[in-house]
């Protein structure tokens, strides 16, 4: 399809519905979770274990093919926990893992198929122990992870730094710099001077941004009808 044929009615349901259903179904499993938050298609997101908890306006991405999974896997000696600020995206595909701790700041950007995870999860003379080492994992605010990017156990990540698309991260990462590769490597630093934006900029006036949106999905969807959208789904035409 190239453009959206659905009318604002079905948008809307749409969206209620998938609110109403993370809400029901997949809201009790963290143990804490702000308001607003997001969820595009919450029954391809998985939440496990104890202590997952998230801050205000989550926004997560999930689709069939590329689930979200939040997991905590550990004994109860061992209780581990997952924890994301407030405002922090999750793209399709992304795996957080942890055996102990892992700590997302505010505002952070998690791309595509993104894992990190505290543990090896196996150790090399023992590879059944039921009690695996961990090395607790945090990301400041405002970091941005690429596509495909990998951080490993014990790795901080300092605040608006960024990680290239399909970086192997295994060691720390100072504030404001950019590292990419396998190992990833500084590749270039982010001038602290600069103005930045982050996704709590753009939640500063989160009754303001629902009405841009609001507004934004009427216009782009001004002219659509429930007739037009079934003719695109049933028999699509050239310039759909």
């Amino acid at each position: 399809m190239r453009r959206d044929h659905r009318p604002y009615w079905m948008h809307r349901f749409w969206e209620q519905f998938e609110n109403a259903w993370a809400g029901h179904f997949l809201a009790p499993h963290f143990a804490g979770l702000g308001r607003n938050p997001k969820i595009v298609l919450p029954w391809a997101v998985e939440v496990f274990g104890p202590n997952i908890t998230a801050g205000d306006h989550l926004h997560i991405i999930a689709n069939k093919h590329d689930p979200v999974r939040l997991t905590v896997w550990s004994p109860q000696t061992q209780a581990g926990r997952i924890s994301l600020g407030d405002h922090v995206f999750l793209a399709p595909g992304t795996r957080i893992l942890a055996a102990g701790e892992i700590e997302i700041g505010d505002a952070a950007l998690i791309a595509n198929k993104v894992t990190i995870t505290d543990c090896d999860w196996h150790s090399i003379h023992d590879r059944v122990d039921p009690q695996p080492a961990f090395k607790p994992v945090k990301l400041g605010k405002n970091v941005w992870i690429g596509d495909g990017a990998f951080v490993g156990k014990g790795v901080t990540i300092g605040e608006n730094s960024v990680v290239g698309a399909r970086s192997v991260v295994t060691k720390d990462v100072e504030p404001w710099t950019i590292v990419a590769g396998n190992p990833a490597k500084v590749i270039k630093r982010i001038d602290p001077d600069a103005p930045m934006k982050t996704r709590s900029d753009l939640f500063a006036d989160a009754e303001g941004l629902d009405r841009f949106m609001d507004t934004a999905y009427r216009q782009s969807l001004a002219g659509n009808s429930t007739i037009g959208w079934l003719r695109s789904r049933l028999w699509p035409a050239r310039g759909d």
